[in-house]
């Protein structure tokens, strides 16, 4: 027991005399004996093995699709939270004692932490690019030429690195509030939970819940990577691969002529009016070859648009005498294949599914991006000023 008294006085002259800047380094140089000693090194095996096994789900789709894309971007940073989170949960807590005693002899909180952000952040750097090489050794295809830089490997894990920085920072707050080290592993699940089903991403919320997002690190590390990735630019394979696969489905009825006539009155039509059917240039030989001289009327530039059809078929005495006659259709999707041409069907499709779910918000440009960028460095900021805060108050602490 006298030991320890003595040891607590020595500690506390020497802290007496230090200013803030120096007691920086102290504890910086602590902090590195940890990861030595205390085997905080063993955190980037760790984010290695991670990184593997996220590569194998992501690698054959990211970049390439639209849902490629995000199931991507959302992969990635689970790896950064996950990484950035258990850097930092046990740091404070585990020596709560310690800091106490230091405080009282003269210890500035503001070192400690600011200590704790310098030594964290070279951690996330080593963990990132570690992430990084693992991600591209595993069979990731990025490409080249980067939104940002010059290489989309930077533009990626920069964003990583913030991701992972933000998560970091605010394990180092709930370390701070914890009281044992067990307390904080107890909190940490509920916490990565909410950072990752409020993320709005993969899993939608329900517009009472939306708002939540706002307060996710996750959000924001999710819509950077998806901007930078390119979602809105790439197609979306859903709705295809849907349609591909029901390629035997029949489809088809019984209609009568009222039936089609009506249908080219409906609001669909009229708002494709103006849309070229046949150039100028082939209308002549279209007549030519169906042996018919002006059955359907062009435009005036002998252009046959989808209103020259409609007209022309809804003026017709001949249709109009036999609306209440039947014709039997029937169909499968691959003799639609077949009629249009696989090729022009398939780009069809992709192309009015990815504009039916274009997202706003990862929209690839640089004001999106830097704005996502600056959120996740005012999370890193605002969790390590709150530690500050949280520690000053910590001699009041009777436990």
């Amino acid at each position: 027991m006298p030991e320890v008294n003595i040891t607590h006085k020595a500690t506390a002259l020497k802290l007496r005399y230090k200013g803030r800047g120096s007691q920086v380094l102290i504890y910086l140089g602590k902090q590195l004996r940890f990861f030595v000693h205390e085997s905080d090194w063993k955190v980037l095996p760790m984010a290695a093995v991670v990184a593997g096994l996220v590569a194998m789900v992501i690698k054959k789709n990211f970049f390439v699709t639209m849902e490629g894309n995000l199931l991507g971007a959302f992969a990635l940073a689970c790896v950064a939270i996950w990484n950035g989170s258990f850097n930092s949960i046990q740091s404070v807590c585990r020596e709560r004692a310690i800091i106490k005693r230091e405080h009282r002899a003269g210890m500035h909180v503001s070192s400690y932490i600011i200590a704790h952000m310098i030594y964290q952040l070279m951690m996330c750097l080593l963990q990132t690019a570690l992430t990084m090489y693992v991600l591209i050794l595993a069979g990731v295809k990025f490409p080249e030429k980067g939104f940002m830089t010059p290489f989309m490997v930077l533009d990626i894990g920069i964003t990583m690195l913030l991701i992972t920085y933000a998560s970091d920072m605010m394990s180092l707050f709930l370390s701070s509030m914890a009281h044992t080290t067990t307390g904080a592993m107890t909190l940490m699940p509920f916490i990565l939970i909410f950072q990752l089903v409020f993320s709005n991403a993969i899993i939608p919320l329900p517009s009472w819940s939306a708002s939540l997002a706002n307060f996710t690190v996750s959000n924001y590390g999710i819509q950077a990577l998806a901007a930078q990735s390119g979602y809105n630019e790439t197609p979306s394979s859903v709705a295809w691969s849907t349609l591909s696969g029901m390629r035997d489905s029949e489809i088809g009825g019984t209609f009568t002529v009222g039936d089609l006539l009506d249908l080219l009155e409906s609001p669909a039509v009229e708002k494709r009016r103006d849309e070229v059917l046949v150039s100028e240039d082939s209308i002549n030989e279209l007549y030519a070859e169906l042996g018919i001289s002006d059955f359907i009327h062009a435009s005036e530039d002998n252009r046959l648009t989808v209103g020259d059809v409609a007209d022309s078929l809804l003026n017709s005495e001949a249709l109009q005498e036999k609306r209440d006659s039947e014709f039997t259709v029937s169909l499968t999707i691959s003799d639609i294949f077949e009629l249009f041409g696989e090729e022009n069907v398939r780009n069809v499709v992709q192309e009015k599914s990815t504009e039916a779910v274009r997202v706003p918000k990862y929209d690839r440009n640089e004001a999106n991006i830097i704005r996502n960028w600056l959120i996740l460095g005012w999370f890193a900021f605002f969790f390590s000023l709150l530690s500050i805060l949280l520690l000053e108050f910590i001699d009041q602490d009777k436990r």
